[in-house]
């Protein structure tokens, strides 16, 4: 079954915000299913087929054992900054501690190749984020998404990974024990069901989600074409601030960081520059509050 979900995951999803305990498509008929999915009643009927194949106290009883939460948009602890974006996932698995969904979240994503430079920067500009108990939010890739979350834990702050695949596949693999810590003791999110294997075209689906999360993305050392320019693009279409780290001028791993001040980024020059710019950061109410 789940090799046949993998191609079907988004309708899955849809039958997941209609009734997360899977009773009502489960005991719908193709038709039915067909309205609700936007479907023609062939595919409704494989896909009817197929959910029958378990029952839906096995498929959720499997990410219970799991310690998997599914979040549908209508859910009382689904984000709410991410619900305003032009394509929210329609629902999130979570593993770890939700409580960190109801903080203020600022997204760190850069280049999975980090200068000595870059790294410090990271230190310096991470450090009094978590010391403000606001939330760093990443994508758990190589470089600096990696280093982001490994900081936040250094430093007793809170961080959340949303992953480019399911629970069950994780990727990087040398990241395995970045992954348990953050299973044990943050929040990993994905729009991906847990046995959907890590494809290329998911990464810049998700940063979607990376900045949706985030009151603020920050980039930090990035080629003038990279993955972290689309988070930052993603993130101006969906209102956020975008801030960047500058960096010499000789460095290639500078030149999109740079490119992006010249086109109006705000500059972290320093780690106060964020805080600054953006003083309600600094209040004590949680991610609902305008900003």
């Amino acid at each position: 079954m789940h090799t046949w979900l993998y191609g079907h995951y988004r309708a899955f999803s849809k039958l997941l915000c209609w009734d997360p305990s899977l009773q009502a498509p489960y005991h719908a008929s193709p038709l039915e299913i067909a309205a609700k999915l936007g479907i023609n009643e062939n595919s409704a009927t494989a896909f009817w087929r197929h959910l029958h194949k378990t029952t839906p106290e096995n498929m959720y009883a499997n990410l219970v054992e799991t310690g998997i939460q599914v979040l549908p948009l209508f859910h009382p602890l689904y984000p709410p900054l991410l619900k305003t974006i032009y394509d929210p996932p329609y629902l999130l698995y979570a593993k770890g501690n939700i409580k960190r969904l109801q903080t203020k979240k600022i997204a760190i994503c850069g280049t999975r190749t980090p200068t000595a430079y870059g790294r410090a920067a990271l230190a310096t500009i991470a450090k009094p984020i978590s010391e403000h108990s606001l939330t760093i939010v990443s994508g758990m890739a190589r470089g600096i998404d990696g280093l982001a979350h490994e900081q936040a834990i250094r430093t007793g702050g809170a961080t959340i990974a949303v992953l480019g695949s399911g629970f069950d596949n994780i990727y990087p693999p040398e990241h395995s024990t970045l992954f348990h810590a953050l299973a044990e003791h943050q929040l990993l999110l994905s729009e991906y069901p847990p046995f959907v294997k890590p494809q290329r075209w998911h990464f810049p689906v998700r940063n979607r989600i990376i900045s949706g999360l985030s009151q603020a993305v920050i980039i930090i050392e990035a080629k003038r074409k990279s993955g972290s320019l689309i988070t930052a693009d993603l993130a101006l279409e969906q209102g956020r601030d975008v801030f960047a780290v500058p960096g010499p001028v000789t460095s290639a791993q500078s030149e999109g960081t740079n490119w992006l001040i010249s086109q109006g980024a705000g500059c972290l020059y320093a780690s106060e520059a964020l805080f600054e710019a953006m003083p309600q950061l600094l209040s004590k109410t949680g991610e609902s509050q305008s900003f």
